[in-house]
């Protein structure tokens, strides 16, 4: 666990209990997961953090961290963030098991010093507690599972290093606009939308390529505007932003081509994979939604 995530030290409380840690990690690009469960009372101390930042998330039972000069009760519905300035010490139930994500500090401020369009003027620092059973933190907390649920199915797409880059690049950005920090202010404030030739350029990209692997950040790269310049741009032009634009148009793209497919040559899951749908429950739900039949029904046709 030192290895993993960070020097410490641990102490098994209660005397009489059974200590018995077990521990499941992987490790991405810029994050990686444990999920961590010592069997037994313990206390973990840490000093801080300093290259990364980390989220306690208890998938069972409770717990207490002290994150800095902050006091957390951590439980199903609240997780801690903690910020590399941050010493951290938890009492740990032994009938409590926790998801801890690691972010490392340099991903994290470079996709924040991107989603501004100018280089940091201080070091991020989030706000220590996230409630996770609504809001924002739910929507993160779902895209977590999300992932890990994806690291667990042998076979999964996840397994390709492009797949899993996009993946953590979502997370990564949702926690930066969805969780307060010191830097949520200049996130939400006055930013000028993109033009209509911004707009327009990043459409055609879209459209002429819809399989590539878009994200806004590479759309504004090729309209040379900043991510939330585009983002107010597509809003203000189509009422949507660049990914539900995207979205769109690969659900057309899907549904066209399983409309001149025959029923035994392909399946369902092999065409909304090519269109880049990984998830096939979401993407099913998202088709019926959008066009009121399921994919395999256009299929069938």
């Amino acid at each position: 666990m030192s290895r993993v995530l960070a020097p410490h030290t641990l102490r098994v409380l209660g005397g009489g209990e059974r200590f018995d840690a077990r521990m499941h990690y992987v490790r991405l690009r810029d994050m990686s997961m444990s999920v961590l469960h010592y069997g037994g009372s313990v206390r973990f101390d840490s000093e801080p953090a300093e290259t990364f930042f980390a989220v306690f998330v208890p998938i069972a039972g409770e717990a207490e961290a002290r994150c800095g000069g902050d006091r957390v009760r951590l439980s199903t519905a609240t997780a801690a963030v903690l910020s590399p300035a941050d010493p951290v010490v938890l009492r740990w139930p032994g009938d409590c098991a926790q998801l801890v994500v690691r972010l490392e500090r340099t991903g994290l401020e470079a996709r924040l010093s991107d989603l501004l369009g100018a280089p940091l003027r201080k070091p991020l620092r989030f706000a220590p507690v996230m409630a996770v059973d609504a809001g924002n933190g739910r929507s993160w907390l779902r895209g977590l599972r999300m992932l890990v649920t994806e690291l667990e199915r042998p076979g999964s797409l996840i397994e390709r290093h492009a797949v899993a880059e996009m993946f953590e690049r979502t997370l990564v950005t949702a926690l930066l606009m969805g969780h307060p920090s010191n830097y949520t202010r200049m996130l939400d404030g006055e930013v000028p939308a993109a033009p209509t030739r911004a707009v327009s350029i990043a459409l055609e990209w879209i459209d002429n390529h819809p399989k590539w692997r878009h994200t806004t950040a590479s759309l504004a790269r090729e309209a040379d505007v900043t991510e939330r310049s585009l983002q107010l741009g597509f809003r203000k032009h189509l009422k949507m932003g660049p990914m539900e634009y995207l979205r769109e148009i690969r659900l057309r793209g899907v549904r066209d081509q399983l409309r001149a497919a025959q029923s035994d040559a392909v399946t369902v899951t092999e065409v909304a994979a090519e269109w880049g749908f990984l998830h096939a429950g979401h993407f099913a739900a998202r088709y019926q939604q959008r066009f009121g039949e399921r994919p395999s029904e256009t299929l069938r046709r």
